[in-house]
Formats: C-alpha cells, sequence, structure tokens
C-alpha cells in the first residue's frame, strides 16, 4: 500500500509538475523523499519502543540493534529506513544514545540524517 501511495506520489510530480522536464524529476524525487521522510516516523518509533522494552528487560540498552531481533522486533528488515540504509544507535554528549537514519543520501553525518533522542 505504502509503495503505491509512492507511486502516485511521483506520477503526479511528473505530470503536474511545472517547469522544464528535468525540474519536473527533479520535483519527483523530492516528492519521492518527502514521502520516504514521513514513512520513517513509525519505522522509528517502532524501533525506539524495542530499544526502551530491552532496556527495562536487561537494565542498559543494546550495543547493536541487532539485539532486538527476534524478541523486540519480529524481522531485520524493521531496522532499515525507506532508502534502503540501516538504522543504527550512536552514543553522543553526555552518554545520550540516539537513533538514526541516514537519509535520502544514505550517508551518515552528513545533513539529511534524522535523528531521534532516546
Amino acid at each position: 500500500m505504502l509503495i503505491l501511495f509512492i507511486a502516485l506520489l511521483v506520477v503526479m510530480a511528473l505530470f503536474l509538475g511545472k517547469g522544464s522536464k528535468a525540474d519536473r524529476v527533479s520535483q519527483g524525487l523530492t516528492s519521492l523523499d518527502k514521502a520516504k521522510g514521513a514513512s520513517l516516523e513509525p519505522i522509528m518509533k517502532q524501533v525506539e519502543s524495542a530499544v526502551d522494552a530491552y532496556a527495562d528487560d536487561n537494565g542498559d540498552y543494546p550495543e547493536d540493534l541487532e539485539q532486538l531481533v527476534p524478541r523486540y522486533l519480529s524481522r531485520n528488515d524493521l531496522l532499515i529506513d525507506p532508502w534502503g540504509t540501516r538504522l543504527r544507535l550512536e552514543t553522543g554528549d553526555q552518554q545520550k544514545l540516539s537513533l538514526v537514519s541516514a537519509g535520502p543520501d544514505r550517508q551518515f553525518s552528513t545533513g539529511d540524517d534524522s535523528t531521534r533522542s532516546l
């Protein structure tokens, strides 16, 4: 269902967009990334809940997200963001733990990353 929604957004952007053909393709990719970004939030919430449940049961956070499968998350693919990159747990300042998606460029530590503090 999500794939159909994303495909519809891309088609709409390509055919209803104004400007040159190159601009319409660029707008389509931007719309696709926006749709993927919207689908990231429920993924991050689900993984955050699994991390919290793990910490409640074990007294500490997991060292790696793989430790959540299969007891807290049913499948490994639930650890993949909408752009196809595996989510990461990162420890930041003052030992604060964060869940990070690499974002559309699929590279960590760039401006389009999405971070959720745990």
